[in-house]
């Protein structure tokens, strides 16, 4: 049977998505760009801006394909001490190991260039300068408050968290369902007077983690798929309408309400809207279909190093550019130029092999 979100599909999200993380750092504030000439033309710059600023809603959209992941991998073991564990300690390797090959490189090429790891890290002492390090190669360093080479790995911090927290969300959804789960995630910083999270707080994206575990329980892609067949041309028109209507709707309420001000909608709930137009609308335009998975296979890559291109080493050449949407493809053209190798080098080591043969090994100790 079809599975009604595949691998293939969250490649295709995951395409857009890291799309929207670039022009979301390059033009959601103005201090970005504001020291250069740049053409918005034919739109305002206000409009741009504000399009960035909903964009930030791209880590919402990775947040759930892993919470949809998860869920699909926890639901398929016992529940377990041990088996919680094997699945725990495999997930954060495979997780981990990706970032650290790029880590790894990234550090080395950075120390011959600048010397960048040594202002990062040592510019204390040698021993507080290590423990930052360690942070950060072990992806801790948003949890610690620590320095970092790339602000943009503060993701690292939540995904590992989100690893640890599903076991216990499943247990949680299973035994009271998951609008109390939701309802309480949302309202506790209310509860709390602390309003919103913060945008590099884990916490602001953890409903987008648990939307996407009901998605995946439930199958509500599959429910809708088959309620309303996107596979001919009157039902491709309707979902257009209906979800491209909806992601309108969410462009509005985040104009006039910020993520600040309505994280839970704009962070939590609304990117579901764009998740439905993505699943049923753009990813099934053949051709753009395959460009966007494409895109997918290296959005870990370009999410890991992009942030050194644009604001590190080559911020005034992408911006030299001028139009807008010339600087994006730039940004983009170069973070896939840096990508494609990267990704292609760490097969040619077979370093993904030597993970799975590492993975082995530990789970058969901890099964033993």
């Amino acid at each position: 049977m079809k599975q009604a979100f595949s691998r293939g599909d969250s490649l295709a999200v995951k395409g857009i998505a890291v799309m929207m993380l670039l022009f979301h750092h390059l033009y959601s504030a103005l201090e970005r760009f504001d020291s250069y000439p740049v053409s918005f033309f034919p739109f305002a710059q206000d409009d741009v801006v504000a399009v960035a600023l909903m964009f930030k809603n791209c880590v919402s959209l990775f947040a759930f394909i892993s919470g949809y992941g998860l869920l699909k991998s926890i639901a398929s073991i016992p529940l377990n001490r041990r088996s919680v564990l094997i699945w725990n300690i495999t997930r954060l390797l495979k997780l981990l190991s990706g970032f650290w090959f790029i880590y790894a490189l990234v550090f080395v090429v950075s120390l011959c260039l600048d010397g960048l790891p040594i202002k990062t890290y040592f510019e204390s002492s040698s021993v507080a300068g290590l423990c930052y390090l360690l942070n950060d190669f072990f992806g801790l360093a948003n949890f610690f408050d620590t320095p970092t080479m790339n602000s943009t790995w503060w993701y690292m911090s939540a995904a590992i968290l989100y690893v640890l927290l599903v076991p216990l969300l499943y247990l949680f959804v299973r035994r009271i369902g998951y609008l109390p789960v939701l309802a309480a995630t949302a309202a506790l910083p209310r509860l709390l007077n602390s309003d919103y999270p913060g945008g590099m707080d884990p916490y602001s994206f953890l409903l987008s983690i648990l939307f996407g575990m009901l998605f995946a329980q439930y199958d509500v892609f599959g429910r809708i798929e088959r309620r309303f067949p996107a596979d001919n041309p009157r039902g491709f028109l309707l979902h257009f309408v209906v979800w491209g209507a909806l992601v309108v709707l969410a462009y509005q309420i985040s104009r006039n309400y910020g993520h600040t001000e309505a994280w839970e909608l704009n962070l939590g709930v609304l990117p579901l809207a764009f998740l439905c137009f993505f699943r049923f609308c753009v990813i099934r335009i053949p051709g753009l279909r395959q460009v966007l998975r494409f895109l997918g296979r290296h959005s870990m890559t370009i999410f890991l190093i992009h942030t050194f291109i644009q604001f590190t080493y080559l911020e005034d050449f992408v911006y030299s550019f001028k139009n807008f949407a010339l600087i994006f493809l730039v940004l983009l053209a170069l973070s896939l130029a840096f990508s494609i190798p990267l990704d292609g080098l760490r097969k040619l080591c077979r370093y993904d092999r030597l993970i799975d043969a590492l993975l082995h090994r530990i789970t058969k100790k901890l099964a033993a």
